[in-house]
């Protein structure tokens, strides 16, 4: 497959997204289940992610902030005060998607104007591009997730973790 490197970014998720199902919402618009929210379409949204692979983040996942998306309860954020680990999912996409879901984590804004997702956290590179990953740059105060959260965070370990069974990816969505 070619194209231009420079033009495509890694982006790692952790939260919700790590669901293909899920993720394609930000780049070909609509809504997910029974998220109340409906996202745009991006303009760049002829073409899927080229790959997917799993990836482990070097910080702790935990839950913050109410998401209308998800009936008022937490979503996932990472803790990037100190190393730690979590599982995510890494989609090769082009920079012009990347600042579309960007702008989609953020109701709209880009990072440096957002309350939510405003650090854009390099992950270094991998085979020559770009690696990265949204949180906040500060810790939030934990708030509990939804249920229906967690089955999607659970779906989406399983979805990329071929080796993780279901019961262990319950555990690892409870203690985050």
């Amino acid at each position: 497959m070619k194209f231009n490197k420079r033009d495509h970014i890694w982006y790692v998720c952790y939260g919700s997204n790590m669901l293909n199902e899920r993720f394609l919402c930000y780049l070909k618009g609509g809504a997910f289940r029974e998220c109340s929210n409906v996202l745009p379409a991006c303009e760049d949204n002829a073409d899927d992610p080229l790959q997917r692979m799993p990836y482990i983040l070097p910080y702790n996942m935990y839950y913050a902030n109410t998401s209308s998306s998800w009936n008022g309860s937490a979503v996932s954020f990472l803790d990037i005060t100190k190393p730690g680990c979590a599982y995510g999912a890494a989609y090769l996409i082009s920079k012009k998607q990347f600042r579309h879901v960007c702008r989609g984590e953020n109701g709209g804004h880009d990072p440096e104007n957002a309350s939510w997702y405003n650090a854009v956290v390099s992950l270094g590179t991998f085979d020559g591009i770009d690696v990265a990953t949204l949180t906040n740059s500060r810790r939030l105060d934990r708030r509990s997730p939804s249920y229906n959260y967690l089955e999607v965070l659970v779906e989406g370990i399983m979805e990329n973790y071929s080796y993780i069974d279901n019961a262990e990816a319950w555990e690892y969505v409870k203690s985050c």
